[in-house]
């Protein structure tokens, strides 16, 4: 895959597209030497992908997801959007996910792992801003021997 700094792609609501764009998101990953940014970096790609997908568009096929990946300096960023209604996203701001929820979780998910986490005001699009990790310790192995 040619090196880009951006990648801006539509897909349908089905899993299968799903996991087709995330192949050529882990490819336009290596091909920017971001290596070491992959697994933050498509847990949240992969989560905002499934929220539109399913919450946003009902898994309605005739429904466009649009997603946008871009390459700063410092930053990565992920951008998803549907064609759903969107969802009150500021009365979940604060809410914590328990070890048995089976929905609210993609906002924890968030939260924990994004720098950034901007939605439009009708909350059918999310825009997360993750820091590059290159040269850095992602944290990930933090506990590892020196």
């Amino acid at each position: 895959m040619k090196c880009s700094t951006a990648l801006r792609l539509k897909i349908p609501s089905t899993l299968a597209a799903i996991e087709q764009l995330c192949e050529r998101a882990r490819l336009w990953l290596e091909a920017n030497g971001l290596h070491e940014d992959w697994f933050v970096f498509m847990l949240l790609l992969r989560e905002s992908l499934n929220n539109a997908v399913k919450h946003g568009n009902g898994s309605d096929p005739s429904l466009l997801v649009d997603c946008w990946l871009r390459k700063g300096l410092r930053w990565l960023y992920i951008s998803v959007g549907d064609c759903g209604a969107g969802f009150d996203w500021g009365r979940f701001s604060t809410h914590q996910a328990c070890y048995g929820d089976t929905c609210g979780r993609g906002l924890e998910i968030y939260r924990l792992y994004a720098d950034k986490v901007i939605f439009n005001r009708r909350g059918n699009r999310v825009l997360l801003r993750l820091e590059m990790r290159k040269g850095k310790d992602s944290g990930l192995n933090s506990n590892r021997a020196e």
